[in-house]
């Protein structure tokens, strides 16, 4: 009986209550809407204390924005890029699924993103005017892919973009705009070296679509060089300035209106702006672009090493103040190094001129220093600093002097073997690529080493590091174990244009297996 009635209860009292409630809150409500309101004017809005500062110069300080917007902005474009509209019938063949005599993948049907008269939009980012002869910056990965570019500027005026160059290894692309001098306002230029950590900077760009946005903040650091792989040249400027999909390619600027960096990426755990992003200094770009539109390719210089990073360890054991410069682990053969005397063991101090922080920061210098040309070097070597004078050579693939382009088959004066037909370099394992790449210690086969841009290999997804352990073409019986890397170029060698051969790959603990047709 208790509990039956507790039950009965307490539903009565919470009626009673709400019914109590409802009633003090309609009282409440007729008085209120019976009150007289105040005069127009009696109330005293936004009376607060404000911050006791310095009216004056907080105007000089908006005005300094201000008037880096009004410069910049005529000169910041959107990038539009679209993808022609290809019948299912003219679709390209993957040589994967022709290689093992699978059904090709099916065109989508077209539900009004493309089809006949229409091209499909592939995405965007940003540019800017770089020169009256409309010249336009923007980065690689933004018009990567693209049959059709469109630059379209803040006053709604559209124009289509030729693709003068691109360069992947920096993600640096220039294209050019036929547009009256007038519809152009190149932005200036600033010094990326002379940049400081704690300078205040903007972006400008078209994220999610919003043309000429602009967000602020300051250099967070500079020289950041461990973002990506092998292949590419890094020397990022990062900022906490807000940076979004569709700002890769604006500029970075300083309070002086000048450009210096390229917005080119974020760190970010969810896809969006997390306070981390990532400049191309413009003194980086301006090497890249030039070469571009001058010469239609990028030349580097190279010295053929092997290189690493100097702890602190390894500068105590060799007597050195401070850990700095970059090690040389390896000299190839008959490279620019070994002609210029730098031997396994010595660490670089200075490569023309510039003092060597780090192993990419060697790299990237040495890929500015002049092809065929002598530069003065600096190494530690025996516990004493030795200057050499070493004439740095064309990056394989990218220069007339290229081992490379004078044996695009077979092996190399490097010590590899290179193959033109796939676009691969690749060696047998040594004991430096087992520590680079993380192979296992029995490992066995031919490591890729070099994948070069635009070729079969590039567009198949084949990466520096995969291990290659098999090969099979249409006329072998199965999958050969690939016990060298002299054994894999001449199986390689002797395929035509247009044979196929596929591989087991092994890469990051996992095995795969891609096919490739020989160019």
């Amino acid at each position: 009986m208790p509990s039956v009635f507790r039950f009965r209860v307490v539903p009565l009292i919470l009626a009673l209550s709400t019914v109590l409630a409802a009633g003090a809150f309609a009282e409440e409500a007729k008085d209120a809407k019976e009150a007289p309101r105040p005069k127009r004017g009696t109330v005293e809005l936004g009376k607060g204390a404000a911050a006791q500062t310095d009216p004056k110069k907080v105007a000089e300080m908006n005005d300094v924005f201000v008037k880096v917007v009004e410069a910049v902005v005529p000169g910041v474009v959107s990038v539009t890029t679209e993808k022609k509209w290809t019948p299912q019938q003219q679709m390209p063949q993957n040589p994967f699924f022709e290689f093992f005599g699978m059904p090709q993948p099916q065109a989508p049907e077209d539900q009004g993103q493309g089809g006949p008269g229409r091209n499909i939009p592939m995405g965007g980012g940003t540019g800017f005017v770089a020169s009256k002869e409309g010249y336009v910056f923007t980065n690689a990965h933004v018009v990567d892919g693209a049959d059709i570019v469109k630059v379209g500027f803040a006053n709604h005026k559209t124009y289509i973009a030729k693709v003068v160059g691109v360069d992947k290894k920096a993600d640096v692309a220039v294209l050019r705009i036929d547009a009256p001098k007038e519809d152009l306002s190149p932005l200036a230029f600033g010094n990326s070296e002379t940049l400081r950590i704690g300078e205040r900077v903007m972006a400008v760009g078209t994220p999610f679509a919003l043309q000429n946005t602009v967000t602020a903040g300051i250099v967070s650091g500079k020289g950041r060089r461990d973002r990506g792989a092998g292949d590419s040249y890094q020397d990022y400027i990062q900022t906490d300035a807000a940076v979004n999909p569709g700002n890769s390619g604006g500029p970075l600027v300083n309070l002086r209106g000048e450009v210096v960096g390229i917005n080119s990426a974020i760190y970010t755990r969810t896809g969006g702006y997390m306070g981390v992003s990532f400049a191309i200094p413009i003194n980086m770009a301006v090497k890249v672009a030039e070469d571009l539109i001058y010469d239609g390719k990028v030349t580097r210089g190279w010295l053929g090493v092997v290189i690493d990073d100097v702890d602190e360890n390894l500068a105590g054991a060799l007597g050195l103040s401070d850990p700095q410069g970059a090690l040389i682990r390896e000299v190839m053969p008959n490279s620019p190094a070994a002609k210029g005397g730098i031997l396994a063991g010595d660490i670089v101090l200075k490569a023309g001129g510039v003092t060597i922080l780090d192993a990419s920061h060697l790299r990237n210098s040495v890929a500015d220093l002049p092809p065929g040309k002598a530069s003065p070097f600096e190494v530690w070597r025996d516990g004493k600093k030795v200057s050499l004078s070493v004439k740095v050579g064309f990056r394989p693939g990218e220069g007339d002097s290229s081992a490379d382009e004078a044996a695009p088959e077979g092996e190399d004066t490097r010590g590899g073997y290179s193959s033109s037909k796939l676009g691969l370099r690749f060696e047998a394992p040594s004991a430096a690529s087992r520590q680079k790449y993380s192979l296992p210690a029995d490992a066995s086969g031919a490591v890729v080493v070099e994948v070069t841009n635009g070729s079969a290999a590039a567009d198949n997804g084949f990466l520096e590091g995969m291990l290659l352990t098999h090969y099979k073409r249409r006329q072998d019986a199965g999958f050969t174990p690939i016990k060298d890397a002299k054994q894999l170029s001449e199986a390689v060698k002797a395929m035509r244009e247009g044979d196929q051969i596929a591989f087991m790959v092994s890469f990051k603990g996992k095995t795969d297996l891609k096919a490739l047709r020989a160019r």
